[in-house]
């Protein structure tokens, strides 16, 4: 007797076959025997399944090429060559990859490294695991945007259920990017599933604190709600639940919890933290400043509680007594940045910049700072967007130590970033004549040399480089007039900080500009897939296509969703075929 699952899968065939039969098909899909051999592949890796697989797909490749179809040849290609490159010297594997570059020349294909990016992440959407994971590869050996090849490499191999591998790509993943938060996200559930629950349960919090995404936000409450069902008694459920709680604002759920979590276990002192920093958030300073002085009592080298109870006396304007706090945090640990910014903060406007360096350790009045102590400052300022400090801190730098490349470097950005074009001018130039053969300043001076709007772009793209998206968009912002590649990368940088309205209201200028431009329509629809807007998405891909039969990210998309389309139909139709409703289940599939 057939089980459930396979029956469903013959009722599905089944249904599917007059939809198939009428349908024009356009492309080389795989056959029935690349199918069977990928996935022996997957379930019994040895040589004789991968041999038998990339002799297959070469065949699938002659007949995809046979058929017109170069997209799906190079996609079989690909597949093959992620197995033939383990021996890059073999002639099979030099003769597989000269015949996909040999397509990719016939298709006029992108083969820059984003435009194989883009590509990649659309194979693996179509689920086409293994010729995405050879882009991939490859972009990795070119050390290109390698934090997401390896997190994509992880998601592969999380798919091809090989759990010890992708919690390898995803460990390497966030060493590359701490500020990876996405996939920080996912190494912390694969920490958790090994057990390793005081590390994941960091990794969480640091998550939480950081990213801007909700939907990862969504996923650990979800993920943590269930692990509450299963165990009511963990308080590390409670307090990781009410910090993403306090993440989306929802402060009264938030509360509830930690109330919870210190009934289970009222000694904890990370959980009454919490507690105290949720209701620093919501402005009730002098309750959490009870809660952190009664901690220190009994933890009194705890620096992360003790600065912030120092940011609740700053915020109730009782500034002395955050400066002693500040500075038996110094006392303990010296180099703390976030105790030496603390005391500048509130001292700027009173001393000179000397006076308030002696006063961090007031057993040593002569105290000085050196030059890289100076940039450490400037550096952890402007991540916190302080630029006006940062300036302050990197001028000194450059005035201890003008042998250095690095204020000459940041006090540019900083300069453009607050459009003081003359003193951007004359840095640059003066660490041209200083360092003429340092790489970062003789791009940067090169593109001043050329044009303002070239000078501007070259900006932009370091910052873009560094994941510096809000800076990057801030120069954008300076270009007059923007072009439609401007409004293009602004949207970009939007798309990648997860606003996705700002992301499509510059595609949207851009294609005022440039109504053709197909690349821009394929990132217009990303940009709607990525808010949940399938419809939009799939407009925009088609247009794309319109504009340019060519692309094939946007064909890739638009078949992703497709699928998506079919497979929710395939799943209500079922539905209805269990109900017996026979007529509603072919009216829905059709």
């Amino acid at each position: 007797m057939l089980n459930k699952h396979k029956l469903k899968l013959y009722i599905t065939l089944a249904l599917l076959i007059p939809f198939v039969t009428q349908t024009e098909i356009s492309y080389a899909a795989l056959s029935a025997k690349a199918i069977d051999a990928e996935r022996n592949v997957i379930v019994n890796p040895t040589a004789e399944t991968v041999s038998n697989y990339t002799k297959i797909m070469m065949k699938e490749y002659k007949r995809a090429k046979k058929m017109g179809a170069l997209d799906e040849a190079a996609d079989d290609l690909r597949a093959a060559l992620y197995f033939l490159k383990q021996n890059p010297n073999s002639a099979d594997y030099i003769d597989a990859k000269a015949q996909l570059d040999e397509v990719l020349n016939k298709m006029g294909a992108d083969t820059s490294e984003s435009g194989r990016l883009e590509l990649a992440k659309a194979l693996y959407l179509e689920n086409r695991l293994f010729a995405a994971a050879y882009e991939f590869s490859a972009l990795l050996k070119e050390n290109y945007e390698t934090d997401v090849c390896y997190e994509y490499l992880g998601d592969i191999a999380a798919k091809l259920n090989s759990d010890e591998v992708a919690f390898s790509f995803y460990k390497k993943a966030v060493e590359t990017n701490p500020e990876n938060y996405n996939t920080k996200y996912k190494y912390a559930n694969y920490l958790l599933e090994k057990g390793n629950k005081a590390d994941a349960l960091l990794y969480y919090e640091d998550v939480i604190e950081n990213t801007n995404s909700t939907k990862v936000i969504n996923d650990i409450i979800s993920k943590f709600t269930n692990r509450l069902n299963t165990n009511p008694n963990d308080e590390n459920n409670y307090g990781i639940l009410g910090l993403a709680y306090q993440k989306l604002g929802q402060y009264n759920k938030t509360y509830q919890l930690l109330r919870k979590s210190l009934i289970i276990n009222p000694n904890d002192i990370f959980l009454r933290y919490y507690l105290g920093n949720l209701l620093f958030d919501i402005k009730e300073y002098s309750f959490a400043d009870e809660i952190y002085t009664e901690i220190l009592e009994e933890n009194p080298y705890e620096s992360q509680i003790r600065i912030s109870r120092a940011k609740g006396y700053i915020a109730q304007g009782e500034t002395e007594k955050a400066i002693k706090d500040y500075q038996i945090v110094l006392a303990m640990y010296p180099d703390s940045l976030q105790a030496q910014y603390g005391m500048y903060s509130i001292l700027k406007g009173r001393y000179s910049l000397d006076k308030i360096i002696s006063m961090f350790y007031p057993i040593e009045p002569d105290y000085k700072l050196k030059a890289e102590k100076y940039d450490n400052l400037g550096y952890f300022a402007n991540k916190f967007g302080k630029t006006e400090d940062a300036k302050v801190f990197f001028e000194k730098s450059l005035a201890l130590n003008p042998k250095s490349e690095v204020p000459y470097i940041e006090l540019y950005k900083i300069y453009q970033l607050l459009n003081q074009e003359g003193n951007a001018k004359n840095i640059l130039e003066r660490g041209y004549k200083t360092f003429p053969k340092n790489k970062e300043i003789l791009d940067l001076y090169s593109a001043s040399t050329s044009s303002k709007t070239d000078e501007k772009n070259k900006l932009a793209l370091s910052y873009l480089n560094e994941g510096e998206y809000k800076k990057a968009i801030s120069v954008y912002e300076q270009i007059m007039p923007k072009k439609a590649d401007t409004y293009e990368a602004i949207g970009n940088c939007y798309r990648q900080l997860g606003d996705f309205k700002n992301a499509v209201l510059n595609y949207k200028k851009s294609l005022e500009i440039e109504p053709d431009n197909s690349e821009t329509y394929y990132a217009l629809g990303v940009a709607y897939l990525e808010s949940n807007n399938q419809g939009k998405a799939r407009e925009a891909f088609k247009t794309s296509l319109q504009k340019d039969s060519r692309n094939i990210k946007s064909k890739k998309m638009l078949s992703f969703i497709e699928q998506k389309e079919i497979a929710s139909s395939l799943d209500l139709a079922y539905e209805y075929y269990e109900k017996r409703d026979f007529q509603s289940a072919l009216r829905n599939l059709n």
